[in-house]
């Protein structure tokens, strides 16, 4: 947290800015998205020292976490999206299925999705070679789709001639006949461009430990030597269902409403702040308490999301009464608040 150490690594390059999401700073938590009841909930938890003291980021990580889990909604969400045809659909088949945005939380309110013969699903959740230990997707194999009426089974696939990667699965729904509940249920989108779905990330990006150690300083004699190379990951192309628009609209306009009921009550509070004696002294206002951030969600069984400052959805600067969607010119990036468990490995890499 040295101002010194963070200038360096902003001018030399290692990070965006003091607002770049793998820092510590204020401003750098509101971008990548933590909510400032999580930050008072962790503060809470530490006590009161006046000696110097090391607290694992995983702590801290674990608190927002569970602040979090009781307080956003769930989207249905693909990071690497595979296509799947389900072949004994017909070509304009599509059910539209009514879903929770909360199991636990019904004020969040519920949320319409559609089901077609195309759908995508995580390119993690298929493999070639099956084993005992792998319950999602491989050749021959049964799987649930998450809320979705029925399983599929996978017939067969097609590959990249140059490459031999696996761009597309031939599914079969089990829709008639008996069928024995599947060990697991995979995430997917659907295809159907009349509802807009999917919805489409221009970038998501995932945030790891900027140092290889919890105390870069006591690591090395210069602490830049401390730093993870693989810090940060984007990924592009990832898909989210179209409860996204709505998701991130009713954000919004709640938190233009808190920010406005709280200004109010800062400027009543605080005559001085209301009417400052110099001209130049800044004014609290309500539209310094909201931005992009705002918007969080969880990809359903793949981490917690908020919208980046670099992102632009017009209708969140159109009226109250506009209609959620897309605009000519929008561009969706996604910053991962936390994964939904303690990240392994690239942390220390």
């Amino acid at each position: 947290m040295s101002k010194r150490k963070i200038l360096a690594l902003v001018k030399e390059g290692y990070v965006s800015g003091w607002d770049d999401p793998r820092l510590y700073t204020l401003i750098a938590l509101r971008r990548r998205g933590i909510p400032p009841g999580a930050i008072i909930s962790f503060v809470s938890t530490l006590g009161v020292s006046t000696a110097t003291t090391n607290i694992q980021t995983a702590r801290f990580d674990q608190t927002v976490r569970q602040y979090l889990e009781n307080s956003v909604p769930r989207l249905l969400m693909v990071l690497k999206p595979l296509k799947v045809t389900i072949e004994n659909l017909p070509e304009d088949y599509v059910l539209m299925i009514e879903k929770p945005l909360h199991p636990k939380i019904p004020s969040l309110g519920m949320t319409t999705v559609p089901f077609t013969r195309t759908v995508y699903i995580d390119a993690d959740d298929f493999r070639l070679q099956d084993s005992k230990d792998f319950f999602r997707l491989a050749p021959g194999k049964t799987v649930g789709l998450f809320q979705a009426p029925h399983p599929i089974t996978c017939t067969s696939y097609k590959t990249d001639p140059n490459t031999g990667q696996v761009t597309e699965l031939i599914c079969r729904l089990e829709n008639t006949g008996e069928v024995k509940k599947p060990k697991a249920f995979i995430q997917w989108v659907a295809d159907h461009s009349a509802s807009g779905s999917p919805v489409r990330v221009d970038e998501t990006r995932i945030f790891y430990q900027l140092f290889k150690s919890e105390n870069p300083a006591a690591a090395k004699p210069d602490f830049k030597a401390d730093i993870n190379p693989n810090s940060l990951e984007v990924i592009k192309g990832a898909m989210v269902e179209i409860g996204f628009w709505e998701v991130a609209k009713r954000a919004f306009d709640e938190a233009r409403k808190e920010s406005k009921d709280r200004t109010k009550r800062a400027l009543e509070d605080n005559e001085a702040m209301a009417s400052p004696a110099d001209e130049h002294s800044p004014v609290p206002t309500a539209n310094q308490l909201v931005g992009n951030e705002c918007v969080r969600f969880q990809g359903l069984r793949v981490a917690y999301f908020a919208l980046d400052s670099d992102a632009k959805l017009g209708f969140l600067n159109e009226s109250e009464e506009t209609k959620a969607g897309y605009r000519g010119g929008d561009k969706i990036i996604l910053n991962r608040i936390v994964s939904l468990k303690e990240d392994v490995g690239k942390g220390a890499a």
